[in-house]
């Protein structure tokens, strides 16, 4: 091979080098384009999605308030039970399984209905 011909496939591959470079920064663009579109849309489905939550959410907090305050109210009877069944569970030895299993004790009436939650 001489020189000349060396120099003409040296810039050929040259040539095809840069295009296949410039192609790849073409793709690139495209793809990091598409990253974006398909970013915005998302964070747009998720803020809406959080809208609609935060609206179901407004319309059900009245009914929690009222279970919540219903509970708090029957609080005291429960745990006046639970000690009765503890009281109940010391004086008959055929009970005493049920007390251990449910960990009833006379003061552990509030420590009871917490491990329920």
């Amino acid at each position: 091979m001489n020189e000349s011909e060396t120099k003409s496939t040296n810039a050929s591959e040259v040539a095809e080098l840069k295009e296949q470079c410039a192609f790849l920064n073409r793709q690139v663009t495209i793809l990091l384009l598409a990253l974006v579109v398909t970013s915005v849309t998302f964070a747009g489905f998720v803020g809406l999605q959080v809208r609609r939550i935060g609206k179901d959410l407004d319309a059900v907090r009245p009914q929690a308030r009222q279970i919540t305050e219903a509970s708090a109210k029957e609080l005291p009877v429960l745990q006046t039970f639970m000690s009765k069944l503890a009281d109940y569970g010391k004086a008959h030895p055929d009970f005493l399984p049920i007390v251990n299993k449910y960990g009833l004790t006379t003061n552990a009436g509030t420590a009871a209905l917490g491990s329920k939650k």
